[in-house]
This record gives structure tokens, sequence and C-alpha cells, in this order.
């Protein structure tokens, strides 16, 4: 009786403890003038259709439909949810029913032989009473590996889009830059020939020559760095387009395709726009699983309540097992007594991979922080470096006309 007093109290006592750990919250960050407080949202997910490319288009549409590393994360995707729904069906009762029939062959000499059936049919029935949360923390947990996956999946989706936008317009570039180049080597070749008259005729030196030959050359070398460079684009276009050949470069029309123009440099961003990152949307995710996964190592150290029910009959004949059967009730405990300490180390091991998680989340965060300001510098200094150029294109000109009125 003493015995039974003393593990209804232990069992009472278990009941006050708390199975919650407090949430340690990343450190705040100081935010840069080029992020503001505004609730707005970022720009809508499909971002390369403000580019108006229809070309575009087409090849990020057969990018993320035929892409293999995308396929795979999909499959990754499709085995976290199937590992949600797992550890969510604990959260119900689990039922097994079992059928079996046995034949009994019996002979002697001084019996008679006789040959007897027996069918068996049973029903259990099992359910863990969720006393400390566990099987909840098993369901969170699950469901937050699930949410990390599914950010990795729109981390790759991203790659895919980016990748093939940047071959795409890279290709583009090349290409615009091989005809120019052509061209100025068309100039370049025009010009060599005048001047070998001029040599013939004595007006020049043979360095003259050799320093026009020289630019030819030049020239030359130029056209096979960007004939190369746009070999590499159209195989790099290939591998996200999840092809084996490179698109025909007879394909390329360059009266039909251009060059997105820069209007205007964006200044400020919401800093809501950093929580729409899927690479920081993941790192939060696995900071939530592994504080259930905590949660979860907390409760594994207290008891365990089952409940089981079981209903079986036997019978010679199939329609006479109902006429005679037996049913069981059964409530269950199982309580950790002397583990060697295995469950407190798992506790602290879990304890440790949430610091992990916590340090990468706010490292994420802070890389995404770093990159946002640095894309916002890139743009600037690009937008500042094509109104340069503009500028000097426009002075190019004024010489250009000057000289041809002048000569």
């Amino acid at each position: 009786m003493r015995l039974a007093l003393l593990i209804i109290s232990s069992f009472l006592l278990v009941a006050c403890i708390s199975t919650s750990p407090s949430v340690m919250s990343p450190d705040p960050f100081l935010l840069s003038p080029q992020f503001n407080s505004s609730n707005a949202l970022a720009s809508e997910d499909r971002w390369w259709l403000e580019f108006s490319d229809p070309k575009l288009n087409q090849l990020i549409q057969q990018g993320l439909n035929n892409n293999y590393s995308l396929k795979a994360s999909f499959a990754r995707l499709a085995q976290s949810q199937a590992q949600w729904d797992k550890a969510g069906s604990a959260k119900k009762p689990s039922a097994q029913l079992s059928t079996q029939k046995s034949r009994q062959w019996q002979d002697g000499l001084n019996q008679v032989s006789s040959i007897s059936d027996n069918w068996q049919l049973g029903l259990t029935a099992s359910y863990e009473l969720d006393f400390w949360g566990r099987i909840d923390d098993l369901d969170e947990q699950a469901l937050q590996q699930f949410n990390s996956t599914k950010a990795a999946t729109y981390i790759q989706t991203n790659t895919v889009v980016s990748q093939v936008t940047l071959a795409w317009y890279g290709w583009v570039k090349e290409a615009k830059q091989l005809a120019l180049l052509h061209s100025q080597q068309q100039r370049i070749d025009e010009g060599l020939k005048v001047i070998r008259g001029r040599y013939l005729r004595g007006k020049v030196q043979s360095s003259d020559v050799w320093q026009q030959e020289q630019l030819l050359e030049a020239i030359h070398s130029d056209i096979i760095n960007s004939q190369t460079a746009e070999e590499v684009y159209r195989q790099q276009l290939a591998l996200w387009l999840g092809q084996s050949q490179a698109m025909d470069a007879t394909e390329l029309s360059l009266a039909q395709y251009d060059l997105p123009k820069i209007d205007s440099a964006i200044e400020q961003v919401s800093s809501m726009a950093l929580q729409q990152r899927p690479d920081v949307q993941q790192a939060y995710a696995q900071l939530l699983a592994a504080h259930a996964g905590l949660k979860i190592a907390q409760s594994n150290r207290y008891p365990r309540f089952t409940l089981t029910a079981s209903y079986s009959g036997s019978a010679e004949n199939p329609s006479d097992i109902l006429d005679s059967w037996l049913a069981n009730i059964i409530a269950g405990i199982a309580l950790p007594l002397i583990d060697g300490g295995n469950l407190r180390a798992e506790v602290r091991r879990t304890e440790a991979v949430v610091d992990e998680n916590l340090a990468n989340y706010q490292q994420t965060l802070l890389m995404a922080i770093q990159e946002v300001e640095q894309a916002l510098l890139n743009e600037r200094q690009q937008f500042s470096l094509h109104r340069s150029l503009q500028s000097q294109l426009d002075f190019a000109k004024k010489t250009q006309r000057y000289q041809s009125q002048r000569y």
C-alpha cells in the first residue's frame, strides 16, 4: 500500500513539472537607413515578369518544368510531407485486426482419429495519453522540418530562375557585343587598307601600318573572348533548362531581343522583405524544429500512459466466432528509472542544438542584411555607371560629327 502511494505521489509531483523550455529570442540588429519600417511586402515572386520578355518567360517555365535539381527538391519536399503525416498519425488511436486459422490432427492406437479446425479473430486498439505534449511536439518538429524543406525548395527555385535569367541575358549581351566587335573589325580593316595605300605612296611610315595591324589583331582577340563567353552562356542555359545540348545560336535574333534598361535605382526596401527571404525562413524553421526536439527530449524523461483495448474470439466455424469472445482493457504506464544518464545527456544535446540553430539563424539574418545592402549598392553604382557611359557616348558622337564636318 505504501509503495502504491509513493508511486502515485511521484506521478503527481512529475505532473507539476513544466516540459516547455523557454525560447531564446534572437539578438536584435540595428538596420541601416536603407531599410524602412514599412509593413509592405516585397515584390511579386514572379519578379522576372518585370522585364516584359516573352522569350525569358518561356525559358524560365521550361527550366521550372525540366530542371533536375529542382525535381529533386520537390521529391525531398514530398518526403518531408510524408514524415509530417507520419508524426501526426500518433495523435489518433491505432487499431489492428488479426485473423488466424489452425488445424489439428489427432491419431493414436487407443483413440479415434480426428481433425479439428480452429478460427480466431482479434481486434486490438491502443492510444497514448499525451499528458506532456510529446506527440504534439513530434508533430510540431515534423511540421517545422517540412517548412524548412519547403523554404529550401523556394531557394532552389529562385536559383534556377536567376541562373536561367543570367545565362539568357549573358547570351544576348555577348551576341550584341560580337555584332559590335565585328563592326569595329570591319572599320579597322578598312582603315588598314587606307593606311597601306598611303604607305605605298610614301605618306606614312611602316610603324603606322603595324600599329593598325596590332589594333586589328586586338579586336580579333576580343572577338575570340566574346565567342567563348557566348558559348559558355549557351551551355549554362542548357544546363539549367535540363537539356544535354545547347540551344542553336541561330535562334537568337538581335532585332527581337534586348537587354533590360535601368530607369532608376532602388534606394530603400522594407525590413519585412528580410523575413520573406527563403533562406531566413529556412533558418527560422530549423530553429523551431530544434526547440520542438528539446521539448521532446524533456518529455521522454516522464512517464508514458497508454490505453489498450482488445477483443478476441475463437470457434471451430467462422460463423460462431462472435458467440464466444473475450475483451480486455489495459491501462499501462512506462517510467524510465535507471538509464545511466542517457536521457539527461539527450536533453543537454538538444539544448546545444537549439543554441546552434539560434546562432545559425542570426548569422543567416545578418548575411541577408549584408546581401541586400550590397545589392542596393551595386544597383546604384551600375545606374551611375550607365549614366556616365551614356554621357561618354554623347560626347563621342559630338566629336565624330565635328571631325566629319572639319574634314
